[in-house]
């Protein structure tokens, strides 16, 4: 099987986590992931590379913001425009995570803001649209279903062409859809709630001031979103053997 690149946007402690939980919930080995970090430079395929890969994965950051971030995170992302050019034009596999999701929003004349009405923090219950439910991402799933948050931009205008596939009750945007295989989602798809046990151990101060077990009574079964990455396998296997 081709290697699946995925894109950092972390330095911190959960970098290693990420990966962990991406890999597990594509069904893979962290071996199988060309993990490059944006954010210290690290080499990025070349536009011509990008046929080396079975698809791309964007993932979070608990560090940056897109409506805050410094002149040099801005400068670092901006050395993955090109790749993101050739992913659009080619509408190869890509799958954007919360952060993600808002940069692909902001690169392609979206809309992104910083609104604590929008922000959402613990499980989100979310609700594929009509055109969610028949979307290859949303395939196996429950009308609705809850899935793990935590952002403090949200992503309010999508690009021009892009197709709205869920809905949450405080962000209206919460997955959309470029073309056929070009895909993002707010929540986390990578995160069950042992995964969020973990990752509060890591970082306690999204906590904000309660213990971790009080933190985690407030959750909803936050398992059934990992189909999502499950199906978005599926996607790029489907194009790989059509392609």
């Amino acid at each position: 099987m081709k290697p699946i690149l995925l894109l950092q946007y972390r330095t911190d402690k959960t970098r290693d986590h990420e990966q962990h939980c991406i890999a597990n919930k594509l069904g893979i080995t962290r071996e199988q992931l060309d993990i490059r970090n944006v954010i210290l430079e690290e080499s990025l395929p070349t536009t011509q590379e990008l046929s080396n890969y079975l698809g791309v994965i964007s993932g979070a950051s608990g560090q940056f913001n897109v409506t805050d971030w410094s002149p040099s995170i801005e400068s670092a992302i901006a050395k993955t425009y090109p790749l993101m050019d050739e992913i659009i034009n080619q509408d190869f596999p890509f799958f954007a995570i919360c952060f993600g999701h808002q940069l692909l929003a902001k690169i392609y004349g979206g809309k992104v803001e910083r609104n604590k009405d929008r922000a959402e923090s613990g499980s989100s219950h979310i609700k594929p649209t009509s055109l969610g439910q028949a979307s290859p991402l949303y395939q196996s799933l429950a009308p609705s279903f809850y899935a793990s948050n935590g952002h403090k931009d949200s992503v309010i205008e999508m690009p021009p062409g892009a197709q709205l596939l869920a809905t949450s009750e405080k962000c209206y945007i919460q997955s959309y859809q470029i073309k056929n295989n070009i895909f993002t989602a707010q929540f986390h798809p990578e995160l069950d709630n042992e995964d969020v046990r973990y990752r509060l151990n890591l970082t306690p101060e999204y906590c904000f001031g309660k213990n971790i077990d009080q933190v985690l009574a407030e959750y909803k079964d936050i398992s059934q979103s990992g189909i999502v990455l499950k199906n978005f396998m599926t996607v790029m296997r489907e194009r790989e053997v059509n392609f």
